[in-house]
Parts: structure tokens; sequence; C-alpha cells
């Protein structure tokens, strides 16, 4: 099939120090700058911080390169700073069940959204570059679409409870003694957004932080192509951890903004809006690696189909989804910790920080110990123990928590269960990433992640759909009627151990992988048409399915019979 070479690469100048090397084609050395020809090594050693036999696109401390993981950590920092809010903000507006996970669901289905960012960044280059353009574009729409929330209604919240506490009103810059009782009533302003504009800016907002997030994506999918086979995927790990990171060390801050000022949730807003231009300085000095060839827009949606069609991927991908849309929450959890155990919005945001500091901490332990670890046994082991403590949660509602207070108890079950969600995390994304075709790198992992995405918001409208199922509304659980509480997080329980049915599609290794992909050098059957329809056809389905539960549990609360 004819290809069209790229006409577009940028132009690097040959004095610059951190010019970008390229390895042609053909695999011999050659270079894109001026720099000595001895200087490059078309050899990686898997090393992320050092000179030595590694290419230079790898080197993410040079400036050329800095953009890349400075743009996963500051995902992760506004993430740090809005993910709080939006966990126990909707509680003192008043919101239902069914609105709070669905706030929690927009901020995360953009990223559905990521394969169309992919293919406009890989086909529709802006003044010759196809990641800097949509780095800012991503960053500025993020920022102004909070703006309404800062501009157009009134943040300020006081809690009214039955403990002391002491609570800084910084429009008067006086302090007033408040309580700390997680059953508090807010004193909501009359201005005071409404639910459907918090989900439109916040929607709005996850669409430009999740553009900016494809494109570090596709930057670093890219760069992966310069990696030695057996380090491949170590570059997007290090940048998936930073994210991570950049999200445990923000989010205590937000939490305690929040709760300690009466405009906490402005400043939270406010911070979320300016972060960003932090990124500017390092996106003006970032090189793109240009493209070494340009795929049309119809080749390129060949070798798409083409890659939906590989059992390599739509047998992983299959599996990834299953399991991720099995991962059904108990949606009246929160308000079952807020209304009758009196948790604190500290309290509930703690265990929502956990959920990143433990998950970084799986990542890290996946990476130090379990590398080499057949993936299916991992799933085996991870899907069946997560099935152990999800059950536990059962305890805490009956009150049989081994001596130990509501809180640490909850607390405990949550860490274990989101430990084993990170250990689980690095293997999807080693697969991933040795899943993309060159030439189509952005658009390629996008569907990727696409897939993942779909599926954790398919398991969140599922979540609310079976909230109609049994009686779990504030006032029941208010009056100790829990028995619905209690066949809901049964029922979630078995949903999520679902998947081990379904280990057998994934491949035991980065080995077995290879060993699949080269199958289609020598079988002349190797792709297969129906299933790549059928797994694109599985992505769309639910897609367009969560966002129509999504749009329904805004406009028309309660409209399954849930509370």
């Amino acid at each position: 099939m004819p290809v069209a070479v790229a006409k577009y690469a940028p132009v690097v100048a040959e004095e610059e120090e951190d010019a970008i090397e390229l390895p042609p084609l053909n695999g011999t050395t050659t270079a894109c700058s001026g720099d000595d020809e001895d200087d490059y090594h078309d050899k990686c050693d898997g090393g992320l911080f050092s000179d030595n036999n590694i290419h230079k696109s790898l080197l993410l401390y040079r400036r050329g390169n800095v953009a890349v993981p400075l743009n996963y950590f500051l995902v992760g920092m506004v993430q740090g700073f809005a993910y709080p809010l939006m966990n126990v903000y909707p509680l003192a507006l008043g919101a239902s069940e069914a609105q709070q996970t669905t706030l929690l669901t927009l901020k995360g289905l953009p990223s559905c959204f990521k394969i169309l960012f992919g293919m406009l960044s890989d086909h529709v280059p802006l003044y010759g570059l196809r990641r800097k353009p949509y780095l800012y574009i991503g960053w500025s729409f993020s920022s102004l679409s909070l703006i309404p929330l800062l501009l157009c209604s009134d943040l300020t919240l006081l809690s009214n409870t039955n403990d002391d506490q002491d609570l800084v009103d910084t429009t008067t810059n006086t302090t007033t003694t408040t309580t700390t009782s997680s059953a508090s009533h807010w004193t909501v302003p009359a201005n005071a957004p409404s639910m459907a504009l918090l989900c439109a800016c916040f929607f709005s907002w996850a669409c430009g932080v999740w553009m900016a997030d494809v494109m570090g994506d596709a930057l670093v999918a890219e760069r992966a192509k310069h990696e030695a086979v057996v380090h491949r995927g170590n570059t997007q790990a290090l940048c998936y951890i930073l994210r991570g990171l950049g999200f445990v060390l923000v989010a205590p801050l937000s939490s305690v903004l929040y709760s300690s000022y009466s405009n906490g949730a402005w400043i939270i807003v406010a911070a979320t809006t300016v972060v960003p231009l932090f990124h500017v300085p390092a996106i003006i000095m970032l090189q793109e690696i240009p493209p070494t060839v340009l795929l049309p827009a119809h080749e390129q949606l060949q070798a798409l189909w083409n890659t939906a069609c590989s059992p390599a991927v739509w047998q992983p991908m299959g599996f990834i989804f299953l399991y991720l849309s099995c991962f059904v929450t108990n949606s009246a959890w929160k308000q079952f910790l807020e209304t009758c155990l009196h948790f604190t919005p500290n309290q509930l945001n703690a265990l929502m920080i956990l959920v990143g500091i433990m998950a970084f901490g799986g990542i890290v332990l996946y990476k130090v110990v379990f590398y080499k670890t057949s993936w299916r046994t991992l799933y085996i082991i991870s899907i069946a123990a997560n099935g152990v403590f999800s059950a536990l949660q059962l305890l805490l509602i009956y009150d049989k928590t081994f001596g130990l207070p509501p809180f640490v108890f909850a607390l405990g079950d949550e860490a274990a269960k989101d430990f084993i969600l990170g250990v689980q995390y690095l293997p999807m994304v080693t697969m991933m990433v040795h899943l993309v075709p060159a030439g189509i790198e952005g658009a390629s992992y996008a569907l990727f992640t696409t897939t993942w995405n779909v599926a954790s918001s398919l398991a969140d409208s599922i979540s609310t759909m079976l909230l109609g199922i049994w009686d779990v509304s504030k006032e029941t659980l208010a009056q100790g009627d829990w028995s619905g509480l209690v066949r809901l997080g049964i029922l979630t329980t078995v949903l999520q151990t679902l998947p081990l049915v379904a280990v057998g599609l994934l491949p035991h290794s980065v080995d077995d992988l290879q060993q699949e992909q080269q199958r289609r050098t020598t079988d002349p059957n190797y792709y297969h048409r129906g299933a790549g329809m059928t797994y694109l056809l599985v992505v769309a389905l639910a897609l367009a399915w969560t966002i129509f539960v999504d749009v329904m549990n805004i406009v028309s609360p309660g409209w399954m019979g849930e509370s």
C-alpha cells in the first residue's frame, strides 16, 4: 500500500543542542540535526536518565523533552485539585446518588473520545506540528471551561454541625466556630451552581484535559519506538507514575482547602484554572519527532481497521473491556458512609485520595517485583483478591470491624482494593504500547485507551442503573433499612469476579504477544474481520449508552426509578 511521505516535519536548527535524532526506516543510523553521527546510538539500554546508548528522545530531562513528563504531572495536579471537590461538593448541593455518580463519570467520559483526538492530531497538523498546537488547545480549553463557575455562581459554603471547628471566612478575614460531624447541614447560597452547570463545566474541563493527555500519550508512543523491545513501556510507565504522583501531592491540599475555608471551593476551581499556565514554557521548548510517513485519512482508517482485526489486539483488549466494564461499584456506598456512619468530607476525600496513593504503590510494586510474572496469573490472583476485599464491605454494614473504628476499617479495605488495581495497571499499559503500529501512533494508542475508558464509564453507568433495583435512597438508609445496600453490595462483588472466565484471552507475557503479532506474516487468515467489527461495535455502543445514561441522570434524575 503506497504511503505519502511527510512534508511537514518541523525544521530543527543544526546548532540546537537538544535536537532529536531519528533512525530511518531501514535501521541504519542517521540524525535530523547536525550532531556528530558517532554521537548517535540506535540501541537503547532502557535507562531513562543516562546519556549512554540511549536515544535522545528518551532522555526526558532534556529541555526538548521535559514537556512530556511535565504534561503528565500537571494532568495529575489538576485532577488532584478537582476530584476531591467533585467527590463531596454535590453532597452539599443535595444531589442524588445518581447525580453524584454521573458527575464523577463525566470527568472521565471525554477520555472515551481519545481516539478522535488522536486521529485529529495524527492527520491534521497545525503549522507543521502534530502535538504542540493541540497541547495549547487542550489546556486552554480546560482553563476557560471553569470560568463560568468562578464568575457566574457563588461557590461559598458554610457547614453547620455539632462538633466545634474553626472555619475561616476569607471574605471577611474572620473566624467562626462551626462543627465537624459528618451529619452536617450545609448552608448553600441562593446562587450556588446547579448540578447541570457543575456537570457542564467539569465535562468541558475534562475534554481539554484529556486532549492534552492524548497528546502526551502520542508523544510517548512515538518515543517508545526507540526503546529496546525488552524495555518497551518503561517511558510510558514512568510518565503514568508521574501523573499519579501529581495527584497524590495535590489532592490532600484540595481536601484541606475545601474543609477549612468558606470559599475553599472557589480557591480550588481557581487553582485548577491557573495551574496549566505553568506548562507553557515547556511546550514552547518541546521538540516533536517528525513522522517518517504521513498516512492519508483513508489509509489511516485502513490501518486502524487492520489493527482492530488483529487477534493480538482484539483478544487482550476484549479482556480489558470485559474486566473494566464488570468493575461495577456500589453507588450508594458513599451516601451510606455520609448519612449513616457520619463520615466527614475530609474522611470521604481521604478514601478517594487513598485510591491514588495505593494505585501508585501498586504500580511501583509491579515494576519492582512482579514485572516478570505471567499476566494471566497476575489477573487471576488480583481479581480473586479484589472480590474478597469487596465482600468485606458487608462486614462494615453489620458493624463487624474487628474492633477497628469504621473509618479505619473502610480505609484499610479501600487501600487493599486500590493497591490491587495498581498492580494490574502496568500490564495493560505494556500491552497497549507493544500493540501501537508505526504511522498512526496517536490514533492507535488512543483507540486502546478509549476502549479502557469506555469500559470504565460503562461500569459507572451500570452502577447507577442498579440503584433502582432495591431502595437505597438517603431517606431509607437514614431510617436504618440497609437491606437493599447489602443486596447491592453482593451483586456488585459477583459482577467484579466475572472476568475470571475470560483470562485466557490474555497473553502470558510480552514474548507471547510478539509471537502472536508475528503470525500476521505467515498466516494468510490472520485477520478476523468479524472479531474486529464486534470489538469496535461493542465499544461504540457502550459509549453511546453511557452518554445517554449520563445525560438522563442530569436532566431527569430518577428516570430509572433510582434514588
